[in-house]
């Protein structure tokens, strides 16, 4: 009896292990695939997987696998691999401690990670405790191609080769890594370097990036994925000095905490603009750096930082410092600027001071910033050029000296500048004078004078910060000939003077000012006017407000003033009138005229060469009383009315004297614009009257148009039929709408006078 038991339980073994032997890839392949499949679904990604082959005792290889992530998440993965090994401890798996893969083994990988920002996208939520347990002890990778974009950043990491081991070192190599970004974009090429992979630790170490550039080693920690951080510190040799840092990143939640902590010291800033490939040679050396940084990158207000830097003997094309020394530090949104040096030969500027950025545009009215700054400059041209002016657009010597405490709308301190024998953007100045003083609710000006020769600009006001729409001062200036300063065309060019004086009292936001200039050539131009200008005011505010100007011009030679447009319109002629504005440009109320005699034009609209016309003005109407003009084929003569009782509504209706016809046919969407072309004989309607409509200082303007036979024109609302749209913005959109006039009679040529001989 034993003897038959033990047989039978020796039979019963041997069936065990047999059906084990036979049955054991079938189960462990299906097992493996729902296994895996589990594991992307917690990671809200999917799977799919090509043949697994499972044999007893040795390892899964799976021929495919191919990883997405799902439509619409922020974070887009794929991953393609090809003949993956994976060496399982299914004890461990069933167990869930962790190390569940021991070795992973991929011949060819392909990865692609891009993140999206937009708002329209879900963020895409982890398992990290379950990726971490699928941290493989070993690894190797044969080949790899990586992508990586994030924002504007992407990373290329193409043909690279790594592998890595619990007891033994690693190797890692790649045939081109490439940075792009919005201030760096480079190429490293033929990379090498050791790994070092330990209790989910990455090192990688000695290996030379490019010509001066050796990376010591670099860490990546993913030993705390579970509580979702990941930690990198790496040290690198560049150009003569080091560079150290450490990066962590932390995101529970929906909120990701970044920290920053590095330190770099003599850098040389030649051989580093030589490496990135700089056009511009830098000059100079980086002999200390310090920079931290904690907080959110995609809300940087709300972190904290901190910065030290010195540089020394920089030099740029042709801007040179000795030394720039900047410290500051931020935080709750204060920043303290500790100092900002910068020495030049001679030249010395020092800044220091603290103060709040606002968190509500309003708040800029209430600033809280206590500051100090301190320079005497000898060589103003050679300082200016440091911020990229040209050589000789400044000369001479300054001196500025001021503090500054403001704080719950109350202000305290001065600043003063003073200068002689200055050249400010190439124009000559004697004398510079400013200062200002800070007091516990005022800004006071309490003097500025520029002066060269008998020229000169005064001024003198107060702000009363109290209250953010009160502020009184004068203005006065006198100038021999503006042309010395501004660029008038022709009157610059002929050398004649243009003498003009200004003066301008303000009072509580009320501008008084009177202003006479002279063109050459012509009688004297004389402007007043009255206005209200607040601070903070909005333009349609300012279109509403109260206006009173008026503009007297007896005579105006046109061919010798100065050409404000960029192309010269008019080359003779005579401009006169009188023209005054009240009440407000919404709804103005204008009267006089304004007159054009005998005006030879060139480059002017419609292509007219010549133009004399009279305007006048009643209250909220117009009336063109003439205009008789010419192109170098036809004659015009029109007459019009001007209707702009409200500004944002204009209504110009012109009518001619001699006929005119509508000859366009092709204008479908919009107006680009009007264009006059001789008609000998045609069948074109007539046109009785144009009108124009539209906003005086904006635009939507659209022309209607009254032919022959046609009622009559009330508003371009009731002519839909015959309306059309001039083009919005500068594209070249839109058709030519052709009004075609009879051309000019041609003179009959001379007869010619036979003489015959008598017989």
């Amino acid at each position: 009896m034993p003897k038959n038991r033990l047989l039978l339980i020796s039979l019963a073994a041997l069936v065990v292990a047999l059906g084990t032997i036979v049955f054991a890839p079938f189960v462990v392949s299906n097992g493996v695939r729902l296994w895996l499949r589990w594991q992307a679904h917690r990671q809200q990604l999917k799977i799919e997987l090509g043949k697994i082959a499972a044999p007893f005792l040795r390892p899964v290889s799976i021929e495919r696998i191919r990883v997405t992530s799902e439509p619409g998440t922020a974070t887009q993965i794929e991953l393609n691999a090809e003949l993956a090994i994976l060496h399982l401890s299914l004890a461990k798996i069933l167990t869930g401690r962790g190390d569940g893969v021991r070795t992973l083994s991929i011949q060819r990988a392909r990865a692609a990670i891009r993140r999206d920002y937009s708002e329209k996208v879900r963020a895409m939520r982890f398992n990290w405790t379950a990726l971490q347990s699928l941290l493989p002890a070993n690894f190797n990778i044969a080949h790899l191609d990586l992508r990586v974009e994030n924002g504007p950043t992407v990373i290329l990491l193409r043909n690279a080769a790594i592998s890595g081991s619990q007891i033994e070192a690693g190797r890692f190599s790649a045939g081109e890594l490439t940075i792009t970004s919005p201030l760096f974009r480079q190429t490293f090429s033929q990379l090498r370097g050791a790994i070092k992979w330990q209790e989910d630790r990455l090192t990688i170490g000695g290996m030379n990036l490019a010509r001066g550039v050796d990376l010591q080693s670099i860490t990546i920690d993913l030993s705390r994925l579970d509580k979702e951080r990941a930690d990198l510190q790496f040290d690198l040799d560049v150009f003569g000095g080091k560079i150290r840092a450490s990066i962590s990143n932390e995101w529970p939640g929906q909120h990701s905490i970044w920290n920053l902590a590095g330190t770099a010291t003599g850098i040389s800033l030649a051989q580093t603009s030589e490496a990135l490939g700089f056009t511009d040679q830098l000059g100079g050396s980086l002999r200390a750096c310090n920079f931290t940084f904690r907080g959110d990158p995609r809300d940087p207000l709300e972190g904290t930082a901190s910065v030290w830097t010195e540089l020394n003997g920089l030099s740029w094309r042709n801007r040179a410092a000795d030394v720039i020394m900047l410290g500051a530090i931020f935080y709750n949104r204060q920043i303290q600027l500790q100092q900002l040096y910068i020495k030049q030969r001679k030249n010395e500027l020092t800044m220091s001071g603290q103060g709040a950025i606002p968190s509500k545009s309003t708040d800029w009215l209430n600033p809280d910033f206590r500051g100090q700054i301190l320079g005497k400059i000898t060589d103003l041209g050679q300082f200016a050029e440091l911020f990229g002016a040209g050589p000789r657009d400044f000369a001479g010597a300054i001196a500025i000296e001021g503090t500054l405490n403001a704080r719950e709308r109350k202000l305290g301190g001065f600043l003063t500048a003073s200068g002689n024998s200055l050249s400010l953007f190439k124009r000559q100045i004697d004398r510079l004078t400013a200062k200002i003083n800070l007091k516990a609710d005022t800004i006071e000006l309490e003097q500025f004078e520029v002066a060269r020769k008998k020229d000169f600009i005064r001024a003198q006001g107060k702000i009363d910060v109290a209250h953010e729409s009160d502020y009184s001062g004068s203005i006065e200036a006198k100038v021999g000939d503006a042309s010395e300063y501004f660029l008038l065309g022709r009157a610059g060019s002929t050398g004649a003077a243009i003498p003009v004086e200004f003066n301008t009292k303000i009072s509580s936001g009320s501008w008084d000012t009177r202003a006479v200039f002279t063109f050459p050539g012509s009688s004297p131009v004389d402007l007043a006017a009255k206005l209200s200008l607040r601070i903070g005011q909005d333009w349609k505010t300012f279109l509403a407000s109260p206006l009173e100007a008026t503009i007297h011009f007896p005579a105006v030679v046109l061919a010798s003033a100065p050409q404000f447009l960029h192309q010269a319109i008019f080359n003779e002629g005579i401009l006169s009138g009188t023209i005054s504005l009240s009440q407000n440009l919404e709804h103005p109320n204008i009267t006089g005229e304004v007159q054009l005699l005998n005006g030879v034009l060139q480059n002017a609209p419609l292509d007219l060469t010549r133009a004399s016309g009279r305007l006048t003005f009643s209250g909220d109407q117009g009336t063109v009383e003439f205009l008789n003009a010419a192109t170098k084929d036809v004659d015009l003569s029109v007459k019009g009315e001007v209707d702009f009782r409200n500004s944002k509504d204009v209504i110009v209706r012109i009518s001619s004297a001699a006929p005119i016809f509508n000859t366009s046919t092709n204008v479908q969407d919009c107006v680009r614009r009007i264009e006059i072309v001789p008609v000998e004989t045609t069948l074109a309607p007539t046109i009785e009257q144009l009108q124009f409509q539209g906003d005086l200082f904006g635009g939507n303007w659209k022309m209607g148009l009254k032919e022959e036979g046609t009622a009559a024109v009330a508003s371009i609302a009731d002519q839909s039929a015959r309306e059309f749209h001039f083009c919005a913005g500068t594209s070249p959109q839109g058709e030519a709408f052709n009004v075609g006039v009879h051309p000019r009679p041609q003179p009959s040529p001379p007869r010619a006078h036979k003489q015959g001989r008598r017989r």
